[in-house]
């Protein structure tokens, strides 16, 4: 219930004795009148603040129709509290559950199971009449006795919430031509998986990974394995963008034991030249599973889960995802600056990528994005420009209109169940109509991979060519519309005008739950707002050319123009431990190490995980090019943190770092306005022992002050206090 006893105070009551008030700026609980925590002004989920409930499921049943969920609700604070307001979601669905004696159950039909993308988390929520919610995903209770058993591994990684864990998989269920299973994730929670079927999911197929995996294991304990490196593109089934050019250049430098991983059944299985063909691994293939182990550095076009399955149900090979003791560089399948980073966990440091990663990007706008939205760090970024653009080439006579609307995976189970009213589908079509008659001959329509067979189902059939590649038809195109595909840069670069289509892009970006980076003031082609703007631009564009304002914006994001992204790439590559024969050894000691910093006294030993390394502005990746080893780094006093190279770094270098009184343990008072620090009994001086930031938030009439050790002191505290509370 609202509370107006500021003018501009938004106060709801959570019940249990707590409060929520709601600004602009910054939002806050309270617990019992004073103020118990502050959450960014976008959370919902204000009852994780307040409840303690963890849902653990019992036991799980993939039924013939259905996945039954048996689970309790373990909690300190409310175990007797009565749970019929609560449900379960997954997806796009809430289901309700029933109670049983000591548990609960949770059913979802097969036919009801709606999601974005592939995967989605299995939740406990509850949401009251504001719109608040608590939302918490299931875990598997201790004793669960169904985990997957695998004798060959143990996971040690320190990513991992449980070191030495098994991980549960439930039975694989197939439901028109899909596979369904849930199964736990790495840091223990449970997720539904709902996908297209995978080879791996053919029990023949793991049999023949356990095998490969195996006879690795053998290997490299005899000593005989020499860790390879490989690259691929989309799935696999693509040899036509960046990596193949960084393949083929390094089997021209003559680097051995590096591998390019390409389906037999590819459209460019034949293409791939003499030359090259000897180091070209057939996906599936016990080679392609044994140097998928093998492999210290993955150099792809897309994320690591293409070079097997996307989610994929076979645990060997998620683990070795997880190991983390590989390079990995993206390449990038195209420019990414159109959606946001942000949010999207698959793009961002920490969590789609980890510290092993390095991302290739065209420009310092786009290097900001990752940056800013991303939260990577420079060093983590290589700055070359993508090598595919060496090769871009349009033919003189190209004459074709290709219109690739992005994915909506938002609506995916729309699109395949009731594909003439899905927005995608509809949108799609208008686009086509808005051609003028005298050009409808030369439209090509290519939708998303991902729904690519069921719009071949469709009227819009007859626009959609039965085998492409991209190069070819960027060969052939001279005007593309889309709404904000990547591959827009793409065609910018070889010289084909381009028309972004802007009419449903809100209520995307809306349902994606992202923004764009592209906007009015730095796209790089016209904009159609209606579908009369796209016709009018479309007879503009045909025959046009980019104008000046265009090319300078596209240069900003684009900036090499000169053929010469891949050597940029393949010099930053020689000077890695990927390639240790064509680098020269370089000591340790003239690295520059950052992320040590000094911390407050906890009476634990203190590590130093956030240490980064670089070399002539070449990252350098913990455990694969360096060690770190601590001393004396419990007590107040000087720790000791002791880098050792690996591979061409050489010798070592110490650090040091302090251990200081943590203020985070000072009594503070506020007299006129005015923070007073008491450590011990006696009086901080500001400046000298600490500084502190005072913030204002009259709309939830609180104010926050955050409190930084200086000189003797280490560690930060946070105050809250209540404007309205008596004083």
């Amino acid at each position: 219930m609202e509370n107006n006893d500021s003018a501009n105070l938004k106060e709801f009551d959570l019940g249990y004795g707590y409060t929520f008030r709601q600004g602009s700026e910054l939002n806050a609980i309270f617990k019992k009148g004073k103020p118990n925590k502050t959450l960014n002004t976008n959370i919902i989920n204000v009852y994780n603040r307040i409840f303690d409930f963890r849902p653990k499921a019992k036991s799980i049943a993939m039924k013939k129709d259905k996945a039954v969920i048996d689970f309790i609700v373990e909690s300190v604070n409310y175990k007797d509290h009565d749970l019929k307001d609560f449900f379960i979601n997954v997806g796009y669905n809430d289901y309700e559950f029933s109670k049983k004696s000591k548990s609960y159950r949770v059913e979802i039909p097969y036919d009801s199971i709606s999601i974005p993308g592939r995967i989605a988390g299995v939740y406990l929520c509850y949401r009251d009449e504001d719109g608040f919610m608590f939302r918490k995903k299931f875990e598997l209770v201790p004793s669960f006795t169904k985990r997957l058993r695998n004798k060959y591994l143990d996971m040690t990684n320190s990513y991992n919430k449980y070191e030495h864990h098994d991980l549960y998989y439930s039975k694989l269920i197939e439901h028109e031509n899909h596979s369904i299973y849930l199964y736990e994730s790495w840091n223990g929670f449970i997720s539904l998986a709902f996908r297209e079927m995978n080879v791996t999911d053919d029990p023949k197929e793991a049999k023949k990974i356990e095998s490969s995996f195996k006879k690795y294991m053998k290997d490299k304990k005899d000593g005989k394995t020499v860790p390879s490196v490989l690259l691929y593109e989309k799935f696999c089934g693509k040899y036509e963008e960046s990596a193949k050019y960084v393949y083929e250049r390094l089997i021209d430098d003559g680097c051995e034991n590096v591998f390019f991983i390409l389906k037999r059944d590819s459209d460019y299985w034949d293409d791939v030249p003499e030359k090259y063909r000897s180091n070209i691994i057939e996906k599936y293939s016990p080679k392609h599973y044994y140097e998928y182990f093998n492999a210290k550095a993955f150099i792809a076009t897309e994320t690591i889960n293409h070079v097997i399955d996307l989610t994929t149900y076979n645990a060997l090979t998620r683990r070795r995802q997880y190991w983390k003791d590989y390079y990995y560089i993206f390449l990038q399948h195209g420019v990414m600056f159109a959606y946001s980073i942000k949010g999207r966990g698959d793009f961002e440091k920490g969590k789609g990528f980890d510290k092993n990663a390095y991302v290739v990007v065209s420009s310092e706008t786009e290097a900001n994005h990752f940056i800013e939205d991303g939260n990577f760090d420079r060093e983590d970024l290589i700055k070359c420009g993508l090598p595919k653009f060496d090769h871009p080439i349009q033919y003189e006579d190209a004459d074709k209109i290709l219109i690739m609307p992005t994915s909506r995976n938002f609506e995916y189970s729309t699109i395949r169940d009731d594909t003439l009213n899905s927005t995608y589908y509809n949108f799609s079509k208008k686009l086509i109509e808005s051609v003028p008659e005298d050009l409808k001959d030369k439209i090509v329509f290519i939708p998303h991979p991902l729904v690519n067979a069921i719009f071949g189902k469709t009227d819009l059939e007859e626009y959609m060519p039965e085998e492409y590649s991209y190069d070819e038809l960027l060969r052939n195109t001279k005007l593309l519309i889309t709404d904000y595909s990547s591959i827009s840069y793409d065609a910018f670069y070889r010289g084909c005008n381009v028309i972004f289509a802007w009419m449903e892009k809100e209520m995307c970006l809306n349902n994606i739950g992202i923004e764009l980076k592209l906007n009015d003031d730095n796209a790089f082609a016209d904009i159609a707002y209606d579908y009369d703007k796209l016709a009018e631009l479309i007879s503009k564009n045909y025959n046009g050319t980019h104008s000046e304002e265009n090319t300078r914006k596209y240069n900003d994001i684009v900036e090499f123009h000169d053929g010469k992204n891949t050597e940029r790439f393949i010099e930053y590559l020689y000077n890695t431990n990927i390639f240790p024969q064509k680098a020269a050894e370089r000591d340790i000691k003239d690295a520059v190490v950052t992320g040590i910093e000094d911390h407050g006294y906890t009476g634990k030993p203190i590590g130093n995980p956030k240490i980064k390394l670089s070399y002539n502005g070449v990252k350098l990746i913990k455990d694969l090019d360096f060690k770190v080893k601590n001393s004396n780094n419990i007590d107040i006093g000087t720790a000791t943190c002791k880098i050792e190279g690996m591979g061409i770094y050489k010798g070592s270098k110490t650090v040091n770092y302090e251990i200081k009184k943590n203020i985070k343990n000072a009594k503070y008072k506020i007299k006129k306005g005015h923070l007073i620090l008491l450590y011990d009994g006696e009086e901080l001086t500001e400046g000298e022992d600490y500084t502190y930031e005072w913030n204002d938030y009259p709309d939830i009439a609180l104010i926050k002050i955050v409190v930084e050790g200086k000189g003797d002191f280490s560690g930060k505290k946070t105050i809250l206090r209540d404007t309205l509370a008596k004083k």
